[in-house]
């Protein structure tokens, strides 16, 4: 499911007073974490380690993965989770098969879409085979459908609605037109777009069409597939439309996990819960408790191609589009409404079905108690080359290394669990179902995660994760070399950071408002973060509601058929890793990481970058403020928001605690001979740190989420909103939510500061 992050990151960059030096050398920075006498052993387990992964089978398992469309909880889904187990059992880990019953929808007839005026016309909805890949020819393909779609027939006018976010609502309000009653047409892109279904029913639309648009992954970027890697114009981007914002996994158990004697909402075959009937619909919000119209789709939704959304927008008339509004169609475009009118069909069908999770792990040493995590999902809408079919290759690359390293004497100090999730591309539902049913388990033993979704689209490196693991995954990119390049992924990345940070800097690099007890502002550079991470893949479940620092690592690039039939093995091997060097490059940096992780005598976190991040979101905060006040007719000079001091101390006082932990940290890496019962209590507190910024009540209207520093947004699903509590506040403008939100924040962060303070106190300890 995970998209790019490059439009969305709030907090990639920063602008900060203190750099990280050590990071910017011409020499890798040696592993953090591990002391003198057992450095040169882990060196030469990695180095011996990193040497196993190959191009060759790499591509192996993406051929086998990608050689049926695997939808979750079909046959062919399963038959992919008996090949990840039986591989695992072959490499030494124990593997098994986790299973659970969930609701899920499948179409029961082709959808149909066809215009009724100007003159009649059917639209083709289907996905035209490439001559030379046999895969885009499968007939076991679903058709385009979306998951946690409903049934039903929309009949009406059009309404063309850009990127179906709300601020795109409120324009065609400004513009004097009102969608009810209409059928709304909308492009991929900008939100998830279960969230453009939401807006659109809410403002009274009938139907929902949405549709790439060439501008955006078709051929204004581009040649297309087969001669390029951009979207052909039949594509379809399938999709799930749960309301992922609200809560992710199974919504017809939103109370827990769906497991046996799981109190089930009740669902319905044909719209996912009660819809037809009103009586029904009240009872079953009597029943549950919530609101049938915000918790799922009540309006039929399609995604077609960018050919059929030419016919329409051809015969739509009414005002010329907003500005940013022109896709990369041959036409102009107008927000109708009419003279075009359509139908359209949707069929599907609710089941509870089962799907599988495989749970594999290598057994820890001296701390078997403690996890390092490794995930990624299975099942795929098509084939799934890229997503996730790249990522299940190369983790399973990594597996097979990792089980040759145990064979060849390396002992991991922790525990490795590798977990191969069913059902994320129909909202994250495997991972949040196992996750919640053992959430004791994992809150007393995972230390970290390290999700991998779609591994590669392309050659260039993306990282996003929380701000303690920064060091650790930076370390190892320095420590593997890009095949193409010759350089250390390293290198390349922080190259592209910090081009991105001179091409946005500000002028004046000095900013009094963190100057504390009369000192002058220090100066500001560059700071390279990790990207904030908010939803739309399986560390969702473990850092936003359980609080496991987590991690995001793929390679991306130029690719334009993320979920239609297209993304496959041939496009693989034409466009997005031909010589597979970049999966085998992919499974040695996540074997970097997870053997550091997991072998290091001390957990390696560093906890200035964090504070470096918050003070980037506060920043974030002020200026998305600023805007606001100075869209009023009268303007005032206070342009921060209540509490706001109160926040910044709170982050200035976390940074405080967090020098003096990283101090003592490199200080006891520097040493041998510490002692064990030490070591044990000192991982133990560093573990319990990012549980700490837990919001006990979460987040308000959407308490699944418990994060006071990441969530998606409210209004995004993919995207994050840093300190989510108090920028929802600010987008909503509501001054009474700001009035909770911003001492819940607060409270969070001086929890986290006096747990990074217990842990310096341990580190320091003889």
């Amino acid at each position: 499911m995970r998209k790019s992050r490059r439009p969305l990151v709030l907090a990639a960059l920063s602008l900060l007073a203190t750099a990280p030096g050590r990071l910017l050398g011409d020499e890798p920075p040696p592993p953090i974490g591990f002391a003198p006498a057992s450095l040169a052993a882990h060196r030469v387990a990695e180095a011996r380690a990193t040497a196993v992964p190959t191009p060759v089978q790499a591509r192996r398992w993406l051929r086998t993965l990608t050689a049926e469309p695997h939808p979750a909880g079909t046959p062919a889904d399963e038959r992919t989770a008996t090949f990840v187990r039986d591989r695992l059992r072959e490499w030494g880990w124990s593997a098994e098969i986790v299973p659970y019953e969930v609701l899920l929808n499948y179409p029961s007839a082709p959808p149909t879409l066809a215009l009724d005026r100007p003159e009649p016309l059917d639209l083709d909805l289907e996905e035209k085979p490439i001559a030379d890949d046999k895969d885009s020819a499968n007939s076991a393909a679903f058709p385009a459908f979306h998951g946690y779609g409903i049934s039903g027939t929309a009949s009406g006018q059009v309404v063309y609605a850009n990127y179906g976010r709300p601020e795109d609502f409120k324009a065609l309000e400004g513009l004097g037109i009102d969608v009810r009653d209409k059928v709304v047409l909308c492009r991929y892109g900008a939100i998830f777009r279960g969230l453009k279904v939401l807006n659109a029913q809410r403002r009274g639309a009938k139907g929902i069409l949405i549709y790439s648009d060439p501008g955006d992954d078709g051929f204004a970027k581009g040649d297309v597939y087969p001669d390029g890697p951009f979207r052909p114009e039949s594509a379809v981007q399938r999709g799930s439309v749960l309301f992922l914002s609200l809560s992710p996994g199974d919504p017809s158990t939103p109370h827990g996990p769906s497991i046996p004697g799981a109190d089930r909402l009740p669902f319905d075959a044909r719209f996912g819960f009660p819809l037809q009937w009103e009586e029904g619909v009240e009872t079953w919000e009597k029943k549950t408790g919530l609101k049938r119209a915000e918790y799922f789709a009540t309006i039929p939704s399609l995604p077609i191609g960018y050919g059929a959304a030419n016919e329409i927008l051809t015969r739509l008339a009414g005002a010329n589009a907003p500005g940013g509004w022109q896709g990369g169609l041959p036409v102009s475009y107008h927000v109708g409404p009419g003279p075009a009118e359509l139908t359209m069909t949707v069929s599907t069908e609710y089941k509870v079905r089962t799907i599988w999770n495989v749970i594999a792990k290598l057994p820890g040493a001296v701390e078997p108690d403690r996890w390092v995590m490794l995930g990624n999902h299975r099942d795929a809408w098509v084939h799934g080359a890229v997503d996730p079919g790249s990522g299940t290759a190369a983790t399973l690359e990594a597996c097979r290394t990792l089980g040759q390293a145990v064979k060849d004497g390396w002992k991991p100090r922790r525990t490795v669990v590798y977990a191969s999730w069913d059902a994320e591309e129909y909202g994250l539902v495997g991972s949040t179902e196992w996750a919640e049913q053992f959430a004791d388990e994992v809150d007393r033993k995972a230390a970290l995660m390290l999700n991998v979704d779609s591994a590669v689209s392309g050659p260039d490196l993306d990282m996003g994760g929380v701000p303690s693991l920064r060091d650790l995954v930076l370390g190892s990119a320095a420590a593997v070399t890009d095949p193409r390049s010759g350089r250390s992924l390293r290198d390349g990345w922080l190259e592209a950071r910090r081009a991105a940070w001179v091409g946005s800097s500000p002028l004046v690099l000095t900013d009094p408002f963190w100057a504390r007890d009369g000192e002058a502002p220090a100066p500001s550079g560059f700071v390279p973060q990790l990207a904030a991470l908010g939803s739309g893949s399986d560390y969702t479940a473990f850092l936003d509601h359980l609080g496991v620092p987590a991690l995001d690592v793929g390679f991306e690039g130029r690719y334009g058929v993320y979920h239609s039939i297209y993304d496959d093995f041939a496009w693989m091997e034409k466009h997005g890793d031909p010589e597979f060097l970049t999966h085998a490059t992919a499974a040695k940096l996540y074997v970097t990481i997870l053997m550091r992780a997991a072998g290091a005598d001390v957990l390696p976190f560093r906890f200035t970058p964090y504070a470096d991040a918050l003070r980037s979101y506060v920043d974030d905060l002020r200026l998305l403020r600023a805007r606001q006040a100075r869209k009023a007719p009268a303007p005032t000079a206070d342009e921060g928001f209540e509490g706001l001091t109160t926040l910044a101390d709170a982050v200035l006082a976390l940074g405080a605690e967090a020098k003096r932990l990283d101090e003592a940290l490199d200080a006891l890496g520097k040493q041998d001979g510490a002692r064990p019962e030490k070591l044990e209590a000192l991982n133990e507190a560093l573990a319990r740190i990012e549980r700490a910024f837990l919001l006990p009540d979460g987040l308000a209207g959407r308490p699944w989420f418990k994060h006071a520093v990441y969530a998606p947004g409210l209004t995004t699903g993919y995207a994050c909103w840093p300190l989510p509590a108090v920028r929802e506040a600010i987008e909503t403008d509501k001054p009474e939510q700001l009035k909770t939100a911003v001492p819940a924040t607060t409270q969070a962060l001086a929890r986290a500061a006096a747990a990074i303070r217990r842990a310096a106190d341990l580190a320091a300890q003889p």
